[in-house]
């Protein structure tokens, strides 16, 4: 009972996804199931009704069979007309529901705790999305244009069956359909768990191969392709040894199946022939009776690959739901308040400390309290691992830590996504390129119009207007995936580049030029300071190349989640402690 009612409640998710128009449409399909089922039983009767009347009458012309014939013919050709018609209601259905599907399945994963990623395979999240959205179509599919079909043809049969047909036959003939169903419920409840396996098997294949490919140029470099193809090679052994106790199993059911049909077949026609032979019926009811029998037969054959399928699709469904219901990171839930971006972009740090989730034993910020003045410019510095990330991922909303944190005044937790996407921007170690052009990544993030001179210009802050102008098509040139047709220099300016053309009120550079060479590093550094002066820009600079932080106003040394020392960067350099020892391991 709770797991007819668990697949009612999967229907009507599925559902939930059509559109008004598509929710009509699909009542229009169930009246054409209506009438197909119907207009399928008018070729046995005809042929029954031809047989008895026609083909035993004296006289008998071949002229006089031409209605019979013709009508058959319309009824089949109306009837094909139909289901064409009724495909295409259900394809167009079909793809417009994925297409619902996938796009609330994206939202959901862009919008998921991090986590969440932590916690997954990239791999094995992309493999289990277009599965299961392959399952939602599938699913929409197989209910209207194979399981349907085949139970309204099946009543339709049983009803015309035991309207025409002596009870002796008509229970004969229906009795293929409970042993049938036997065969096919064992087959379903034994293949199951095997279908699930090899679902999660295969999904932990994509995530093995995805990082495969992210790590190729290691593979390489420690000559480690053979190894790593014996490792997959073994996981692809145990995909195709539970793939063929899989195959050996449904060859098993299905000569149960055919050897259940052929059984009951032989009885039903011996049947009809000896009551036909007593003069019980005529010989057009023999042959009603056979057309009869293969309508019911045709359905049964198909009603395991339709409820296996609809089985293994309402796996795929269910997970397709769990992708999408996963909870919303804590940066995307209501705000208490809707109060403006504050003008002032002072930032106030009391008491704060922080922890992942998957390890909260492990604190990586310790009861931190600072004070960030409107237009300063805050170096970080210490070494891997003290907190220094994870200080700019709180400061982002990117994770979540207690204690106070306030920006102009405003407490962190009161501000919405979009509202710190106009007030924040970040340079990461790693920036971030789409398969775009260049224009559109440096315009990436910007919710205006931006003009191919505007671009220009803050490509010629970020010191990369040349090294673009050589690529073939200049702003037009397509990026490769991650930036893969680029150096990692370039795509530091090109990250870079976008900072110009937003003017943030808070600018966090983390390592956003550790790729760069003196030169370029130096221009860079000139003209970010320069926008600092002119728009009281606040800056929060992290590097490990000490030499970034010079002209910092104040430069901020964590250790162990702390801040255990700030000041000025001679200051810091003439004091013992990390960032002098810092200082000397870089000038060895």
């Amino acid at each position: 009972m709770q797991k007819n009612k668990n697949i009612l409640q999967l229907l009507r998710k599925v559902f939930g996804l059509l559109q008004k128009k598509q929710k009509w449409g699909f009542v229009l399909v169930l009246l054409i199931l209506a009438v197909s089922a119907v207009l399928n039983q008018f070729t046995p009767l005809a042929i029954g009704q031809l047989t008895d009347h026609i083909l035993d009458q004296p006289g008998f012309s071949f002229g006089s069979i031409l209605p019979f014939l013709l009508f058959i013919l319309v009824v089949n050709v109306g009837n094909q007309l139909i289901q064409i018609v009724r495909r295409l209601i259900v394809e167009d259905t079909a793809t417009r529901a994925e297409k619902t599907a996938r796009e609330k399945a994206v939202h959901s994963l862009l919008s998921a705790p991090l986590s969440y990623f932590r916690q997954n395979m990239t791999g094995n999240i992309h493999g289990r999305l277009n599965r299961s959205l392959d399952g939602i179509t599938k699913l929409v599919k197989l209910v209207f244009m194979d399981f349907a079909p085949s139970i309204a043809t099946s009543i339709a049969a049983i009803v015309v069956i035991f309207s025409q047909l002596p009870t002796i036959i008509a229970l004969l003939i229906v009795l293929v359909i409970p042993v049938g169903g036997l065969i096919v419920l064992r087959q379903i409840s034994t293949q199951k768990g095997i279908r699930v396996q090899l679902l999660q098997t295969k999904s932990n294949m994509d995530g093995t191969m995805v990082e495969l490919l992210n790590g190729i140029e290691t593979i390489r470099v420690y000559d480690s392709v053979d190894f790593e193809c014996q490792r997959f090679s073994s996981q692809s052994e145990r995909l195709r040894a539970r793939e063929m106790k899989h195959h050996r199993a449904m060859a098993l059911y299905d000569g149960l199946k055919f050897l259940n049909e052929a059984v009951f077949h032989v009885l039903v026609i011996g049947a009809s022939v000896l009551l036909a032979s007593q003069g019980v019926i005529s010989v057009g009811t023999i042959l009603t009776a056979y057309l009869c029998f293969t309508q019911l037969t045709g359905p049964l054959r198909e009603l395991h690959r339709i409820l296996d399928e609809l089985a293994e699709n309402t796996v795929l469904a269910n997970e397709y739901f769990r992708l999408v219901e996963i909870p919303q990171d804590f940066s995307y839930l209501p705000v208490s308040e809707s109060t403006q971006v504050p003008s002032c972009n002072a930032i106030e740090i009391q008491g704060l400390s922080f922890s992942y989730p998957e390890n909260p034993d492990r604190i990586i910020l310790n009861d931190l309290s600072l004070s960030i003045r409107p237009g300063e410019f805050v170096g970080i510095a210490g070494p891997s691992g003290c907190g220094k990330s994870s200080l700019i991922k709180v400061l982002t909303k990117l994770e979540q830590a207690s204690g106070s944190l306030t920006v102009g005044g405003k407490p962190l937790s009161d501000f919405t996504r979009s509202q710190l996407a106009d007030l924040i921007s970040i340079v990461p170690q790693s920036p971030f390129l789409i398969s775009d052009t260049i224009y559109h990544n440096i315009c990436y993030g910007c919710k205006r119009q931006v003009t191919l001179e505007e671009v220009i210009y803050a490509a010629r802050q970020a010191h990369i207007h040349e090294d673009i102008e050589k690529l073939p098509g200049g702003y037009s040139f397509k990026v490769s995936e991650a930036g893969g047709n680029l150096s990692g220099g370039q795509r530091q300016r090109i990250a870079i580049a976008r900072i110009f053309l937003q003017n943030p009120q808070i600018l966090i550079l983390d390592e956003a030029t550790s790729a760069l060479d003196n030169t370029s590093e130096k221009y860079i550094q000139a003209e970010i300071e320069k926008m600092q002066r002119q728009n009281g820009t606040t800056i929060l600079s992290i590097a490990h190349r000490l030499t970034t932080l010079q002209n910092c106003d104040r430069i901020l040394v964590f250790d162990q989640g702390q801040i255990v020392r700030q000041g000025k960067y001679q200051q810091l350099i003439d004091q013992p402690g990390i960032f002098q020892d810092m200082y000397k391991g870089i000038l060895k």
